[in-house]
């Protein structure tokens, strides 16, 4: 580790996350950022505009067709020029820019070690390096760079167990504003052309605590988050799992199997993303997260169904 990386305490690192957190969601601002995940780089515009009342998002991608993705008051509106389509759901888009991440760390401490590094230049502004490393194999790590100025996250790095680049989220330009001109927040034209669609719900029902559906074996501090049940719109009844050790998580999907359904067996992965699955009596057990292969595979293959 270098000289420059050292231990911080809980109330130094969660200082820099609230200001962090605090300015993702209050600041006023228009940047340019690249997103890569393992080979695949996408360069985006965003615009994020906040007030007492609402907070208004809109994402440009600058190297395809010109896709938009608005968020405002948690209705989702994708704009798809290369379909001639809008697609509006009541939902959370999959990555949240700038990425997130908790406030508080006490119940961290054993998990993951928190230190301060160097300060950098991102953007052309001084950011504070935080480097947060795993304390086992079941965890990736993570490099954050925080501007010095507001708070806003500039850049992150997921690293994997061995310490290579998985994933990077970085400012190239920013500019910050008092307000956010009209002009910046309208999405793009569309016109008679474009059809509307509005994506189709999953019904949810919290399920109780007898669900029955159980995993045996968990990495150190990982904890059942949801136990759900998803009527998809297919009529397709799914159980939805979820562990997180508070900061990475993993979901697991629990369907019967069904003939000419083509169910993921044993390993997959794309990016930072590990998936596993398996075949149990009846059902398809599916862990899903952005974690390593070997935490996919433990929490997978120890579920069990156990009657209440």
């Amino acid at each position: 580790m270098p000289a420059a990386v050292i231990a911080a305490d809980n109330k130094t690192v969660e200082a820099w996350l609230q200001k962090m957190h605090a300015a993702a969601h209050t600041l006023n601002y228009s940047g340019k950022f690249v997103y890569q995940q393992g080979k695949q780089l996408s360069l985006m515009k965003i615009i994020h505009a906040s007030n007492e009342d609402s907070e208004y998002e809109r994402l440009i991608s600058l190297d395809d067709v010109g896709r938009e993705i608005i968020r405002s008051n948690g209705v989702v509106t994708c704009i798809l020029p290369d379909s001639k389509s809008v697609v509006v759901e009541k939902a959370r888009p999959a990555h949240q820019f700038p990425p997130e991440f908790p406030m508080k760390i006490a119940h961290l401490k054993d998990l993951y070690r928190f230190m301060l590094d160097k300060t950098e230049m991102v953007a052309g502004r001084n950011s504070q390096k935080i480097v947060i490393a795993p304390s086992d194999h079941y965890r990736y790590g993570h490099r954050l760079w925080i501007d010095n100025e507001t708070g806003l996250l500039l850049k992150t790095h997921l690293v994997d167990e061995r310490g290579q680049l998985l994933e990077q989220f970085m400012f190239t330009q920013i500019e910050f504003m008092e307000s956010i001109p009209d002009d910046l927040l309208k999405p793009r034209t569309v016109g008679d052309a474009y059809t509307w669609y509005e994506a189709e719900q999953t019904e949810i029902s919290e399920a109780n605590s007898e669900s029955g559906w159980v995993a045996k074996k968990l990495p150190a501090g990982f904890n059942s988050d949801m136990d759900r049940s998803h009527n998809m719109p297919n009529k397709k009844l799914v159980r939805h799992l979820v562990f997180s050790d508070g900061l990475a998580s993993v979901s697991i999907f629990i369907e019967r199997s069904q003939k000419r359904t083509a169910n993921l067996v044993g390993s997959s992965r794309m990016g930072a993303v590990n998936a596993y699955g398996r075949l149990l009596n009846d059902y398809y057990v599916t862990a899903v997260g952005e974690v390593p292969s070997a935490t996919v595979k433990l929490i997978s293959e120890s579920v069990v169904y156990e009657s209440p």
